[in-house]
């Protein structure tokens, strides 16, 4: 009999999936945009500890929770880091001590930077110290410091294996680090440039892969660590990614984004040869942390797709830890089940359970009651049953080719209504995709009597190589018709009322709502652009990334190089086309889509004659951070929309 220690925010979590949702324009903005309290949970090897990371500022904090007495949890120590870094990566090396990395972005919209440096502390806050990085605060930027732990070698806990970068020194290092005093010595370095090194069941570093300027892979295998390094090609593809050993050490698990044969293969090292383990139709693997591991992490056992709804594909369906995954998604039906991790023994490992309609809630799974303990919910505040479902969508565009997406009907939604909508774009936007997850703008758009329509326009991520490269240089081009011809789709199929349809979005979903208005100047009734870039030459030459070489490979791949391209394309230069009502924000410290961008546009707008509405906030960057930040923001953004959608 499995037994279910429930609390109040457990039982308003199972009570959502029996009970209609009812109005919600009355929940407070700030209930959107408080940062979560629990997170990156962590289960120290004897299930006595847990260790989370927790708000703070700009930042996220470590906290050790004692969670030994099942009718408390004692925070037992707190790490408080400088300069904007957060836990990363938080993995317990022996039963009373810890390890996690770093990382620091500059607002919720800017890509994740992760900081090359490593810290420990033990359970009961002794002994906190920096093993391995520059100094917080060092002239040597982060972004040129990279580091990924390799192993961290179970049967030797005071020591972890890692590897590490530079952009003067591109070949990664692997390393032995000691995580109680300053000791290292090297181990291996890797025949090719940037990439990663891999290790075997046996912590030997027995594999290398590499990538050329243009990102095409390269692969390099030994027998043993004293043997050379043997180059080899391969068949399978250009782009995959390494993922582990087998437990032969003969073979290794790829990652395959080739639109043709997207999922997971075993490559022999000797031959070349190889077979597929794991296969989806439409999407490659969800990420790097959509990987299921054994207990003792030795053996791949799994992987997660999102063709819509997100599914768990398993190798081994016998296996303990895919018995209990299985379990908790027949007790959770509807949900996104993730074991994080597990105590040493096999017999205990925290769980979070999450969907569309609710932010994650962690338990701790004892597998000998059986029992789950309710440990902690992210949000708390966040009930179910005023949220919306996001159901997905697939729609074809002009072209042919078909485009996947979601929509979220508003609060009060009747079959056969003509509703007013929102077309949210989502940022990136090359390797970014919209994703079955509980989203707070869209929830609280759909709580204020907006749909929304979220579409994978071409070049988005998740959906394999060629739909991703599809879009190169095809902004404002075909990546725009894809937005354009999904919300034709939304008022063609009798969801959204055609008058009263809005476009928005942050970073590329800015630059895709100004290029929407200035090409679609009748379709769209409002438009909110948020952290956007509005001139292509700007940022090619403004900003965090074309300051460093990779950087500008990369504008160059996606963007190109033809000036007269950059200047057609981009929308500060058609800003006498807006017949649309306009509302823009940036933040002042915006680094990623420079500020910059903001007082162009406002400039070109001002010289057109054109009205809009516009708000410029200090101390933020790409995304705001602070919560009465963005309850201001959209109080007016959300005003803005209702008065031109009535």
């Amino acid at each position: 009999m499995f037994s279910l220690c429930r609390s109040a925010a457990m039982f308003s979590f199972l009570l959502c999936f029996i009970t209609s949702a009812s109005a919600g324009d009355d929940i407070p903005l700030a209930d959107y945009f408080k940062h979560a309290e629990f997170d990156n949970a962590s289960l120290s090897p004897t299930g006595d500890y847990l260790a989370v990371s927790v708000p703070a500022g700009h930042q996220r904090n470590l906290a050790i929770l004692d969670i030994s007495d099942p009718s408390t949890l004692n925070v037992t120590t707190a790490f408080g880091l400088r300069g904007n870094e957060s836990p990363a990566d938080i993995r317990w090396v022996s039963d009373e001590r810890l390890i996690f990395t770093t990382r620091i972005q500059d607002g919720p919209a800017a890509p994740v930077q992760i900081t090359g440096r490593i810290y420990a502390v033990n359970a009961d806050g002794g002994l906190r110290q920096q093993i391995f990085g520059t100094q917080p605060g060092s002239l040597v930027s982060f972004v040129f410091r990279q580091m990924d732990v390799l192993s961290y070698l179970p049967d030797e806990p005071d020591w972890i294996l890692i590897q590490h970068w530079a952009h003067d020194r591109p070949r990664p290092i692997a390393e032995r680090i000691n995580v109680r005093r300053d000791r290292n010595n090297r181990v291996a370095t890797s025949p090719l440039n940037r990439g990663q090194l891999m290790v075997d069941q046996d912590n030997r570093v027995r594999f290398a892969m590499g990538r050329t300027d243009s990102g095409e892979s390269q692969l390099a295998w030994r027998e043993s660590e004293d043997d050379e390094w043997q180059n080899f090609s391969n068949e399978l593809s250009d782009f995959m990614q390494p993922i582990a050993f087998d437990d032969s050490g003969d073979y290794v698990f790829f990652s395959v984004p080739d639109q043709d044969r997207m999922g997971i293969y075993k490559l022999e090292l000797a031959s070349g040869e190889y077979e597929q383990v794991l296969r989806s139709e439409n999407v490659q693997v969800d990420g790097a942390q959509a990987l299921k591991f054994s207990a003792d992490q030795q053996r791949l056992l799994g992987a997660r797709f999102m063709d819509g709804i997100p599914e768990w594909h398993t190798m081994e369906d016998d296996a303990h830890e895919v018995q209990w995954l299985r379990q908790l998604e027949t007790m959770f039906e509807g949900n996104l089940v993730n074991i994080n991790n597990w105590t040493r023994d096999g017999k205990r490992a925290v769980v979070s359970i999450s969907s569309d309609i609710a932010p994650a809630e962690y338990f701790l799974l004892d597998t000998e009651g059986p029992e789950l303990r309710f440990l902690a919910a992210s949000r708390p505040w966040i009930d179910p049953q005023q949220m919306q479902p996001m159901q997905p969508v697939s729609l074809e565009a002009r072209d042919g080719l078909e485009l996947h997406g979601y929509k979220t009907m508003p609060v009060g939604y009747e079959e056969g209504d003509a509703v007013p909508f929102i077309v949210w774009v989502h940022g990136g936007p090359h390797g970014i995709r919209d994703n079955w997850q509980f989203y707070s703008r869209a929830q609280m758009f759909a709580n204020h009597g907006f749909g929304v329509l979220q579409i994978n326009y071409r070049g988005s991520g998740g959906y394999g190589r060629e739909f991703e490269r599809a879009g190169h240089r095809e902004w404002g081009r075909k990546m725009q018709h894809d937005i354009t011809d999904a919300t034709h789709w939304v008022i063609d199929q009798g969801y959204a009322d055609e008058d009263r349809v809005c476009l928005g979005g942050a970073s590329y979903g800015g630059y895709a709502t100004l290029s929407g208005i200035t090409t679609e100047p009748d379709l769209y009734a409002c438009a909110f652009a948020f952290v956007g870039v509005y001139d292509l030459e700007l940022m090619k030459s403004v900003g965090n990334v074309p300051s460093f070489a990779a950087g500008r490979r990369y504008l160059d791949l996606v963007l190109g190089t033809d000036e007269e391209v950059l200047k057609e394309r981009s929308p500060t230069n058609h800003v006498e086309n807006i017949r649309t009502p306009l509302f823009i924000a940036h933040g002042d410290e915006d680094r990623q889509a420079h500020v910059d961008n903001y007082h162009l546009l406002r400039e070109r707008l001002d010289e057109a004659g054109i009205e809009y509405e516009h708000l410029l906030v200090a101390d933020e960057g790409h995304g705001f951070y602070e919560v009465e930040n963005n309850v201001m923001m959209f109080e007016r953004v959300l005003a803005f929309m209702k008065e031109h959608t009535q």
